[in-house]
């Protein structure tokens, strides 16, 4: 009975002692999947953020810029990753509160040191739509560098590159927007990079100004010229809206 009760001990004690390992390689499978799974997900925002930052340098925001992103994922990621990282970037366009060094951090962290220089040739090739790499891309791409640890062999030769696209005049990206569009901004009283958010929160400003309500008890041409501002407003808002960001995919 005793060696029964032994052998019976044994088997009780290597059954619990499988069911743990099996336990445990679960979780550890669980925990790399995770892992996986958050690093792909800062890649994909890391991605998003300095391709946000990179194109709100630019005065011009253009649907080439956009294409340029979609071409670098659709080499680098499957098409599911590849869709969430143009939905991160159409919502970072409208956040003023990104951090280059914080995004660098980040690809530091989860980018091999090729894929850095890959991942920041694909940001000088946003720099190049419009007119070219005004001065503020080229202030932007040298923190990038920095932050990014990339060496000053290839960023010779980066620059070598896109030597080509550097302009000193950065007034004359300007030249990048028809005059209705131009106009549209100077209504509004907004500058060509603004975003969306912007546009919006200047839209309600200027809308109570000159609401009709707000002059009842004014004289006749008082009216006429808050009327005459107020549609003026009404058109460049729609045309910006519907014309411009809405034209560039964002």
């Amino acid at each position: 009975m005793v060696i029964i009760a032994t052998l019976i001990t044994v088997i009780f004690i290597i059954v619990v002692a499988l069911q743990f390992k099996e336990k445990r390689k679960v979780k550890n499978e669980r925990d790399t999947l995770k892992r996986k799974e958050q690093r792909r997900e800062q890649i994909m925002k890391t991605v998003a953020g300095l391709s946000a930052v990179m194109m709100k340098a630019n005065t011009v925001r253009t649907k080439s810029q956009i294409e340029i992103v979609k071409n670098y994922l659709d080499r680098k990621m499957n098409p599911i990753y590849a869709k969430q990282t143009l939905e991160y970037l159409k919502t970072y366009l409208y956040n003023d509160n990104l951090s280059v060094n914080i995004l660098c951090l980040n690809a530091n962290r989860t980018f091999k040191y090729d894929n850095r220089v890959q991942l920041l040739n694909m940001l000088m090739c946003i720099s190049t739509c419009g007119k070219g790499i005004c001065r503020s891309e080229r202030e932007l791409i040298e923190k990038i560098m920095k932050h990014m640890r990339i060496n000053s062999i290839d960023k010779e030769n980066l620059w070598t590159m896109y030597r080509g696209y550097i302009v000193n005049d950065e007034e004359n990206l300007e030249e990048s927007l028809n005059e209705k569009t131009k106009k549209a901004f100077k209504t509004m009283e907004l500058d060509y990079n603004c975003s969306l958010k912007e546009l919006k929160r200047q839209w309600r400003k200027l809308s109570m100004k000159y609401h009709p309500d707000r002059y009842e008890s004014a004289d006749e041409y008082s009216k006429l010229e808050a009327t005459q501002k107020m549609q003026e407003i009404v058109e460049a808002y729609n045309f910006l809206l519907n014309n411009y960001f809405e034209s560039i995919g964002i």
